[in-house]
């Protein structure tokens, strides 16, 4: 998405706006940059020529760490219900060819 970000002489952003905006007439730094999903920006690199946007991943939320936990555990309990199946099936063969 497009968003417009305004920063001072050390980098530091005053806003990003991303719909709506008007490009800055007189004065004013900013940089129109395309930020792809799941990312934010949260500086300019002002020492080099032409300025450039620094990106960084947006953290997970807590939601989104125990919905992974959740599907991570679900996991380990299907792989071990498919191992105590096998073992059970093992178990009867060996002991059916008795």
């Amino acid at each position: 998405m497009q968003t417009l970000i305004i920063y001072d002489n050390q980098g530091k952003i005053f806003s990003n706006i991303k719909e709506g905006y008007l490009i800055p007439q007189g004065g004013v730094q900013f940089l129109e940059v395309e930020v792809p999903l799941k990312k934010r920006v949260v500086s300019v690199d002002v020492s080099v020529t032409p300025h450039v946007a620094i990106l960084e991943d947006i953290p997970k939320t807590e939601l989104e760490i125990l919905q992974a936990a959740q599907l991570l555990q679900s996991n380990r309990l299907s792989e071990k219900e498919i191992d105590d199946l096998e073992f059970q099936n093992f178990v009867i063969e060996t002991l059916g060819g008795m």
